[in-house]
């Protein structure tokens, strides 16, 4: 008897012994979080900060005042430096080199826009009468699905090329490690 084979019910976010599914399922969540970013913007124009916005805006803060940040840390800290010290091919070096210096200018320039758009969503989490600088929020949204869209388009090769099973061990421990920290 043959079984059938079921999509599951939900799906299972990759553990810290899978780093590099680890952090394109943060892309994932990112996403996930921007759409809700539009969604709130769009519901903003046309009514009032009400219990659904102020949901929606804790949401957003939670993941970008967090997870997000872990995430840029995740890179710069750990695998940036890891995959610049296993490159030993000068042209590849020079690639990564490039690809590391736009990601990072990325980060900068996004927690730029995010410090520009977290006053606004923190009183609309507390239920305030404020809007949403929908300018500023756009960018946001726009200058953070480009960076996931560069970023992807060559981590994984770097990541398949250069890190053997010891090097993602040693990420996956310092990406937990990071979320172990005692909370403020």
């Amino acid at each position: 008897m043959r079984r059938l084979e079921r999509e599951p019910l939900f799906e299972t976010p990759a553990g810290f012994d899978e780093p590099l599914e680890m952090l394109l399922g943060c892309h994932r969540r990112i996403q996930k979080q921007l759409e809700t970013l539009k969604r709130l913007r769009t519901h903003l124009e046309t009514h009032p900060v009400d219990a659904q916005a102020s949901i929606a805006a804790q949401n957003v803060l939670r993941y970008f005042t967090s997870a997000a940040q872990d995430h840029h840390a995740d890179e710069e800290q750990d695998l940036f430096p890891l995959l610049e010290a296993r490159i030993d091919d000068a042209g590849e070096k020079a690639r990564f080199a490039a690809f590391r210096a736009r990601l990072e200018t990325d980060h900068r320039a996004l927690e730029a826009a995010w410090t520009r758009l977290r006053r606004p969503l923190e009183a609309i989490a507390e239920g305030l009468p404020r809007s949403l600088p929908s300018a500023e929020a756009q960018a946001f949204i726009d200058a953070y699905a480009n960076h996931i869209l560069t970023e992807e388009n060559a981590l994984k090769e770097f990541f398949d090329r250069w890190l053997g099973d010891d090097d993602r061990r040693v990420l996956g421990h310092a990406m937990a490690a990071r979320r172990r920290r005692p909370a403020p």
